[in-house]
């Protein structure tokens, strides 16, 4: 009797223990009852929308400040500042120049009886508001509302930041790293024109070459006071972002700082340069990139000049600075086949990128599929654009290479790109992704987010780390919260 009682007792420990090693994790099964849910509402548009705006969304990794804002805001700082109005033309400018008719004063607009259409024309004009296709192709009107937003970006800088900070947090998103413009310094150097030749004229099938050529370029603008120009910018940025306010418990903002990729190539580097001296001595500035539309003239002309350069800088100088490069911004048409095959793969494997941008070219490049298998391995993650790719690109749907990247394993973050531009939010960007594909489920959204702040460039690791800790709890509670709507 005794020994049959032993094995009694031995067999419920042995089913105890089994429950014990297949019993689900409770934050496991909540986030399993929370993806059920979001399968149920997923194909109504409007739930789908309540699901996003409340989930935490981390970080928005792929943005730029000056097309970030909407056009709302430009018109309220000019209206601020008093700036100027052509009523014929609505181009606009800051308070400092004197103009004359049809220009007009800013104060002066609430008494002119087109005041409305003069505001709606501007919107039209600096964003994808009411976009007509046939009065210009979309590509041509996205990168030229730049220069109509640029120079009052710059000048609304603080204003701007507290609206981005605001929308964020109203959104769920803790994290934002925004590409602010282009660093440069007032440096001529006797030799410029032997530079540009140099650069110019240079092998690039010779990197050595190549770099024996930066090497001496960077030593002569160092020479020339590039690090008094770094300290410099480093101080506006400072105090932009100190008066600003932005930074709290519950949202951060981060910079990576950029030159045009249209410029000539010296012109190139000296940002390029000023740009890795700021980030490797500033906490703020926590990357650098390329701007400018791949598909034009010099883009294409000096792309692999430009990857040399990132790569000279990276391995030479300054291996603490990470770098996201634009890379295949591109599809088929908008130039010549051959020039689809390899921008992506000399932007991992030949300037060292950490993150790419966009990437939508991937299935033309040559060698795709060891490429992506790279990306995999060394966790370079791509930066996805949907809307727009879809605006400039017109690619979306099955054309879009997002599940490519998603089922080669490379980490996916989705962004905004310039949400002020194409009138959109990062709540958007999550309703098209589990609209579009769905084959995504909520455990692979929600490691996209993860993603966005894993992969971000947030410095020192001790305050990435935390900010992971602080997305975890947001979900903890989103999932709760959802749960007890469930149940209603």
């Amino acid at each position: 009797m005794k020994r049959k009682m032993l094995q009694n007792v031995a067999v419920a420990a042995g089913v105890a223990g089994l429950m014990a090693l297949t019993t689900i994790p409770e934050d496991q099964d909540i986030s399993r009852q929370v993806g059920d849910y979001f399968e149920e509402v997923r194909r109504d548009p409007l739930l789908l929308t309540t699901f996003f705006t409340a989930m935490p969304k981390g970080g928005d990794l792929h943005h730029h400040f000056s097309g970030s804002m909407y056009g709302e805001t430009y018109w309220q700082i000019l209206s601020d500042h008093d700036g100027w109005i052509n009523t014929s033309t609505v181009d606009v400018d800051t308070p400092g120049v004197a103009h004359t008719l049809p220009w007009k004063r800013f104060t002066a607009l609430p008494r002119d009886a087109r005041f409305d259409s003069l505001k709606q024309a501007f919107l039209r004009t600096v964003s994808a508001k009411d976009y007509e296709v046939s009065l210009r192709p979309s590509d041509e009107h996205f990168f030229g509302t730049f220069g109509k937003m640029s120079f009052i970006a710059s000048f609304g800088m603080e204003q701007g930041l507290r609206e981005l900070r605001q929308r964020a947090v109203s959104e769920n998103v803790q994290y934002i790293e925004t590409q602010t413009g282009q660093p440069d310094m007032r440096i001529n150097l006797p030799e410029n024109e032997g530079w540009e030749k140099s650069l110019e004229g240079v092998s690039l099938k010779d990197s050595l070459a190549v770099f024996g050529i930066l090497d001496k370029l960077r030593d002569s603008l160092l020479a020339h006071g590039a690090t008094h120009w770094a300290d410099s910018c480093r101080r506006r940025m400072a105090e932009v972002h100190r008066n600003a306010n932005v930074d709290d418990s519950t949202f951060m903002v981060r910079y990576q700082l950029s030159a045009s990729r249209a410029g000539a190539p010296l012109s190139v580097y000296r940002r390029l340069l000023l740009a890795f001296e700021i980030a490797d001595r500033d906490s703020l500035v926590v990357g650098v990139n390329l701007v400018s539309r791949e598909d034009g003239e010099v883009s294409m002309r000096d792309y692999q000049l430009h990857m040399l350069m990132f790569a000279h800088l990276d391995r030479s100088y300054y291996r603490r600075v990470p770098y996201s490069l634009h890379a295949g911004e591109l599809t088929a048409g908008m130039v010549r086949p051959e020039q689809l095959r390899t921008h992506i793969t000399e932007a991992v494997m030949v300037a060292g990128a950490r993150r790419i941008g966009h990437g939508v070219d991937i299935a033309y490049e040559s060698a795709w599929k060891p490429l992506l298998d790279l990306m995999a391995r060394k966790k370079i993650a791509i930066e996805i654009n949907l809307s727009s790719n879809e605006f400039i690109l017109k690619v979306k749907n099955e054309q879009h290479p997002v599940l490519l990247y998603f089922t080669r394993k490379v980490p996916v973050v989705i962004s905004t790109d310039d949400a002020g531009v194409l009138r959109t939010d990062l709540t958007r960007q999550y309703v098209l992704l589990a609209t579009r594909y769905p084959s995504l489920h909520y455990a692979d959204i929600k490691q996209m987010v993860r993603n966005s702040i894993r992969y971000s460039f947030i410095k020192p690791a001790v305050v990435k780390e935390q900010k992971l800790r602080e997305l975890d709890a947001a979900f903890a509670r989103f999932e709760q919260q959802v749960l007890r709507h469930r149940a209603r």
